[in-house]
């Protein structure tokens, strides 16, 4: 894959590319697919569940046959600092995939992806998959040391959510 990656981009776009922190998780949830999708999408509640959101509220909602578009903000904070950006969420309803997409503020480059695969009417895989960079180069160094231990606590958190709210 480096040799197409070689091919494609020049040096810069390789380093760049080279040291974003990236986690893939995919696991078997027994809760129903759709279910599990209304829950990633309702994000003016992940201030009631997600680590370290301070504020999530929808600006906007645009939906057609195929897709919804979500524009959000998110405050995320710990202790004294915090910030609010800015996302595009786009949840392809055909291929049950949700794709978040930064438009300001904090994050200069956000590939967030959530995949669902129903498995039986009970239960179905997440593929989740985030790659994340901040525009502050010394909080981004901060945040690579930490961000093994945050992507499993905001995993965490939706599993957590979904024992909750999903009967």
């Amino acid at each position: 894959m480096q040799a197409k990656i070689l091919l494609f981009c020049n040096q810069k776009e390789i380093l760049e590319f080279k040291y974003l922190p990236i986690k893939r998780i995919v696991k078997k949830l027994n809760y129903p697919k759709k279910e599990l999708i209304d829950l990633v999408l309702d994000i003016n509640n992940y201030i009631l569940f997600l680590p370290w959101c301070k504020r999530s509220t929808i600006i906007n909602t645009k939906e057609t046959t195929s897709k919804k578009i979500i524009i959000a903000d998110l405050e995320i904070g710990y202790k004294l600092i915090s910030d609010i950006y800015r996302s595009k969420v786009i949840f392809d309803k055909k291929k049950s995939e949700i794709k978040v997409t930064p438009l300001s503020g904090p994050i200069k480059k956000l590939l967030n992806i959530w995949k669902f695969k129903t498995l039986n009417n009970k239960s179905c895989e997440i593929d989740f998959l985030i790659e994340i960079e901040l525009n502050n180069t010394l909080l981004n160094k901060l945040f690579e040391s930490f961000f093994e231990i945050g992507f499993e606590k905001i995993f965490k958190s939706f599993e957590d959510r979904a024992k909750k709210i999903i009967s």
